[in-house]
């Protein structure tokens, strides 16, 4: 892009060019007039993902220039088509105001937009968290990974660190980058790409800084003076954890880089980011994405909405920093009793306060994105519009205070302290700024009338111009006798008095000429002179004025950011514990105990999400009781049972169950006892990975394997058809040692829907081990599935009677009845001659596990060949015969 030729040697074409070569990955947009426009390859870009048309200047040189644009106030539009399509934007903004500039107007690169580093509330899911994260290195194996990730939206800053390629996995799929910044030379290793795919399954975009970025010692200065702290301890960055502080300040420095572009003191763009947070392990519950993916927790399956998902399910929170606060909760469980607990007895308190909860959630009802809001407020961003917001937030704030009243649990007691954070502040806001004022600051209307008596003063000059021009006109007529005299203005040519060219020989001798038009001629006067000079420093120095009085207010805000920040977050928790209290009442759910059991005990347990859709009561309940802390109670169940019964349904509901409990929700069961878990596992469903050459069943079997290495005795183990992708023989194989080692080595809860009906002889010998089917009502070819999970295995599957169901054609399935029960007819006849005792049972399900012998077998294999005459041998072979 640097090559210049005699087409791109152009003062403005320097302009593009120079800011491209800052930032070679990015497509530039260049302010003109009303339009941002791109350039060469950039304007291939920006055509092609946003759908603009490309066009093209000298198109008659070898080397032409093409042109894409969008307007200016539409940028907004088109960024998240930008950024979702993996690109950077680098915008180049006039620098001067082009009706005073003298030549070319004067341009510079103002800001980088990145995924990871979006301030604009437009571009922004509003209920997600939107992360940059910056990773020391891609796997523990030389140091230990050092994990930052910064919501530069709302200033939210955490690290952590991962001493293996399983940790890093577990946070990297909890946090779901929106862009992923890493050291170059990390970023540049041919391994990369093949790592990333192992860590995430959707790898963001990527971004890189040199290694002097990364430098321990210049980290823990700039993260120091970044955060105007003398020392990092207070946030958990000790001495020995420059992992840490080296990702925090590479994190720090990219996001102000781009949010400064251009700009001295780039730091300053983060004044919104106050302090770190460090997570250590141990203390929360840890979902790997698989889990998160099988149970759909935050993103269905499909399309990678929250349609259909828990968090849509139980969400009531009225506003935007409390949803993805409760995203937060339920992507990060605790895994400490006491710390659930302080979360039951808030959504407890509230739970038996109809009033009181109703009024906090009023109240919620008037509560912006204060976290958003605070963040345009950092990086002189934020418009009249947004401290208007900011001034009805904080006057909800108190009103849920003062709902909350002086008598509430520990969690919302400290979240009230924290609500009326700037006295006075809301009030100078509303009583200076209009209720409803413009977006742009600098189009004049923001100030209420009265607040300013200057203000007041350069409106009443621009309200009476109209008046005075009338009369002005007037007194000239009068005077000059001249009738057809009229006063007018012209945005070019300032105002006139414009008389018809018959009338020229009568023009007075003060009347200056200053246009001459077909018929007319235009003059000016030096009181009307002195007048337009008036007026029009007025509406400037009008708009000037207020300017200044919005700055002084967005300023007051820019210093309380602290407190308001504070605020912000009480909201957000008050919120999610009203909208789980407003749950807990409506969907009629318990408050778990959570306690350092092994127990899993549930008491008619419903799947949150199936019970929303078909409606509260019409769910069929049911119970599940598993404990690991003796050999003699059940710490594993094999569920058996028909297709479409509600086994997967009902394995995946008590992971839920776990899940919400140690969130701080309560959960739909009519009572609860959970003994924490450390880690939840799933494994679900059939799918391969064809880009990284994985079969479904290779995919199955790595699951597995996670699941097998890392489960412990405090996880939850929840399996859904385990071996089905291979021969039946090597499946069930797998699935009966996968089983007696959870159960045996492991000896953790476990949940495992098969249909492998021969994995029930594994309760004959293990105590630990139990047998649940799901109830069914059979008459003649009729099935009705209960869906009541009871004590017991499954005689049949009842494959035959869904493919009817799902409408395979009549001629399929009746011939498939008739291989069924050809099958059946020869197991039930080998079983017979091998166990007599089957004949007092009835029809038996086909077997594979204990594969019987035939008659005809087992007697060759008793006869001696030799010793048998050729008549015995004869008459042996006549017998085989017969029997076969």
């Amino acid at each position: 892009m640097s090559k210049s030729t005699s087409s791109h040697d152009t003062p403005m074409m320097r302009q593009y060019l120079e800011a491209k070569a800052e930032h070679p990955e990015a497509v530039v947009l260049m302010r003109m007039g009303d339009f941002y426009e791109a350039f060469l390859t950039d304007a291939e870009e920006l055509s092609r993902i946003c759908g603009v048309t490309l066009t093209s200047r000298n198109k008659d040189s070898p080397d032409p220039i093409m042109m894409a644009g969008v307007p200016h106030h539409s940028l907004q539009t088109h960024l998240p088509k930008l950024l979702a399509a993996g690109k950077k934007v680098a915008v180049v903004d006039q620098l001067e105001d082009p009706a005073l500039a003298k030549g070319l107007v004067k341009r510079g690169l103002t800001r980088v937009i990145t995924p990871g580093t979006l301030v604009d509330e437009s571009g922004l899911e509003a209920q997600a968290a939107n992360h940059l994260v910056a990773l020391t290195a891609l796997d523990g194996a030389v140091s230990i990974v050092g994990i930052a990730a910064l919501d530069v939206s709302t200033g939210r800053f955490t690290v952590e660190e991962a001493r293996d390629a399983g940790e890093l996995a577990l946070a990297l799929a909890r946090l779901a980058p929106a862009e992923l910044l890493l050291p170059a030379a990390v970023r540049e290793h041919e391994d990369t790409p093949e790592r990333l795919a192992r860590l995430l399954p959707t790898v963001p975009p990527l971004a890189s800084l040199a290694a002097y970025a990364w430098q321990p010692a210049d980290a823990r200065r700039h993260l120091a003076e970044t955060l105007k702290v003398g020392s990092l301890d207070g946030f958990g960055i000790g001495p020995g954890d420059d992992h840490l502080a080296a990702a925090a300040a590479a994190a720090l420095r990219y996001a102000s880089g781009a949010l400064r572009a251009g700009h001295e003191g780039g730091a300053a763009g983060l004044g919104h980011v106050r302090s770190i947070s460090r997570l250590v392990r141990g203390g929360h519950l840890e979902l790997d994405a698989n889990c998160r993916r099988n149970l759909e927790l935050l993103k269905n399956a499909r399309d990678g909405s929250r349609r259909g998902t828990l968090l849509e399910a139980i969400d009531r929170t009225r506003t935007a920093p409390g949803a993805r606060l409760l995203a937060a909760w339920i992507a990060h469980p605790l895994a400490d009793p006491a710390a659930i607990s302080v979360r039951h007895d808030a959504v407890g308190w509230l739970v038996a306060d109809d009033g009181r909860r109703a009024a906090i959630r009023e109240a919620l009802g008037s509560v912006y994105d204060g976290e958003r809001l605070l963040a345009r407020v950092a990086t002189d961003r934020a418009n009249a519009r947004d401290l208007v917001q900011l001034a009805t937030s904080l006057g909800a704030a108190a009103q849920v205070a003062a709902a909350i009243g002086t008598d509430a649990p520990a969690m919302l007691d400290g979240a009230v302290a924290a609500l009326e954070p700037v006295p006075g502040l809301a009030d100078d806001i509303a009583r200076t700024l209009v209720e409803a004022p413009p977006l742009a600051i600098s189009d004049g209307g923001l100030v209420r009338d009265g607040v300013d008596a200057d203000l007041d003063e350069l409106r009443r000059l621009n309200r009476d111009a109209s008046d005075w021009l009338a009369a002005y006109q007037a007194r000239e007529a009068a005077a000059c006798g001249l009738t057809k005299l009229k006063v007018g203005f012209n945005s070019v040519f300032g105002y006139f008095i414009e008389l018809p060219k018959s009338a020229a020989e009568r023009v007075p001798p003060h009347f200056v000429r200053k246009q001459t038009l077909v018929n007319a001629e235009r003059y000016i006067t030096p009181e009307l002179k002195e007048h337009e000079d008036k007026v029009l420093h007025a509406e400037e120095r009008s708009r000037a004025r207020e300017l200044a009085l919005f700055h002084g207010l967005r300023a007051r805000a820019e210093a309380a950011i602290p407190e308001l920040s504070a605020c912000a977050t009480a909201l957000a928790i008050v919120d999610v514990l009203a909208g789980l209290a407003e749950l807990a009442r409506s969907a009629v759910w318990c408050r778990p105990q959570v306690d350092d059991s092994t127990v899993l005990d549930l008491r008619e347990s419903r799947h949150p999400v199936v019970e929303r859709v078909i409606g509260h009561g019409s769910f069929v309940a049911n119970d599940c009781l598993l404990d690991a802390s003796d050999d003699r109670m059940t710490r594993l169940a094999v569920i058996t049972g028909p297709n479409m019964a509600g086994k997967s349904t009902y394995i995946r509901q008590i992971a839920l169950c776990v899940i919400l409990a140690q969130a701080g929700s309560f959960v739909p069961a009519r009572e609860a006892r959970i003994g924490v878990c450390d880690r939840v596992f799933t494994r679900v469903g059939a799918g391969d990975e064809l880009s990284r050459n994985l079969s479904t069943f290779m995919v199955e079997m790595a699951e597995t394997a996670a699941i097998l290495n890392h489960a412990t005795p405090r996880s939850l183990v929840v399996l859904d058809e385990v071996g089905r992708g291979t021969s039946t023989f090597d499946g069930l194989s797998l699935a009966w040692a996968i089983t007696e080692h959870l159960h045996d080595r492991t000896r953790c809860r476990a949940l495992f829907a098969t249909h492998y009906h021969e994995m029930t002889d594994l309760a004959d010998d293990r105590a630990g081990i139990c047998n649940l089917t799901v109830a069914v009502a059979e008459q003649d070819d009729d099935v009705v599935f209960l869906h009541r999970i009871v004590p017991g295995a499954a005689a049949k599957s009842y494959g035959i009677h869904v493919a009817r169901l799902a409408g395979v054609p009549a001629t399929v399935v009746a011939r498939a009845r008739e291989v069924l029960e050809s099958l059946a007819r020869l197991n039930t006849e080998l079983a017979e001659a091998e166990r007599p005792a089957a004949r007092a049972t009835g029809a038996v399900q086909l077997t594979l596990w204990q594969a019987v012998e035939h008659p005809a077998m087992a007697k060759l294999k008793a006869v001696d060949l030799d010793d048998l005459s050729p008549k015995q041998a004869l008459e042996l072979l006549y017998a085989l015969k017969r029997m076969a």
